[in-house]
């Protein structure tokens, strides 16, 4: 039977978790990996397992990955998941349900970190609901904003948006398509069947250097995504609140949380992106 879901996966040095996210797809999706020029084994790995591999000669960042991952299949469903996601059982094949039962919307599982459950509440972009108090659902239900480490969405819905936004380098790509999709009426949903194990924050090696890239990306990308959706940011009055979180202690005796505020500032400032690394 010819699978219904493509996964897209993309890595950037991420060897260390892509075996254990592999080891968890069933049969029912069509793996993908988009690899955003890793010097690690992470293509090694990926076609060991058996998964099409597609290597980009530089780190085109996680929105345009996906693009490129999405355009190399055909299954009418889409799956964009982080590497350091961990399926539960029957996790994809409840989300293929929900959308059988929901066939205008796009949808997150629920999601975990260890015995942790995690929900996003918020967006900038978004006005305020319901959602920013009171416990995470765990029953089907609309939600406010998509978590863009796991998204379930029918092709011809990412289609109708042009997918991601190819000038989001990195964070905040996940609100802006969110947006988009409201606009022309994919209702955003939690799938309660699904869950996911989710290690945040470690779908690439961590350094100080991934750290400030990662900073600047977030930086660039607020100020962007605020910008296209003419939506208000005080700039100085976010550029002053990093200033006070480098004072915190965890902040102060890390080199690499300092890393990270340090390049949101700068990319606050429209500093250069830089970048992870070409393939070496």
């Amino acid at each position: 039977m010819k699978p219904e879901v493509d996964l897209i996966v993309v890595t950037h040095n991420s060897g260390s978790v892509l075996p254990v996210f592999l080891a968890t797809v069933p049969s029912c999706a069509n793996v993908v990996v988009v690899d955003n020029a890793s010097v690690d084994d992470s293509v090694t790995l990926a076609e060991a397992a058996g998964a099409k591999v597609i290597e980009i000669e530089e780190n085109v960042g996680y929105g345009s990955a996906c693009n490129v991952g999405a355009a190399a299949g055909n299954a009418p469903f889409l799956l964009l998941a982080n590497p350091d996601l961990r399926f539960e059982a029957g996790a994809i094949e409840a989300l293929v349900a929900a959308a059988a039962a929901h066939p205008d919307a796009a949808f997150n599982p629920r999601f975990y970190s260890g015995s942790r459950r995690r929900f996003r509440r918020w967006s900038r972009l978004l006005p305020a609901s319901d959602f920013w108090h009171g416990a995470p659902p765990n029953h089907d239900c609309a939600i406010p904003v998509l978590h863009g480490a796991c998204i379930f969405i029918r092709r011809k819905h990412f289609e109708q948006v042009g997918g991601f936004d190819q000038n989001i380098f990195l964070f905040h790509e996940d609100d802006d398509l969110s947006v988009r999709l409201l606009r022309v009426g994919v209702e955003l949903r939690l799938a309660a069947g699904a869950a996911v194990d989710h290690a945040e924050g470690r779908s690439s090696a961590r350094s100080v250097e991934s750290g400030r890239v990662k900073g600047e990306a977030m930086g660039r990308s607020l100020v962007y995504v605020m910008n296209k959706h003419q939506m208000p940011l005080d700039v100085p009055a976010e550029r002053f609140r990093t200033w006070l979180k480098l004072l915190w202690p965890h902040v102060l005796f890390s080199s690499a949380r300092r890393s990270k505020l340090l390049g949101f500032a700068n990319g606050l400032n429209g500093g250069p992106m830089g970048s992870f690394g070409k393939r070496q």
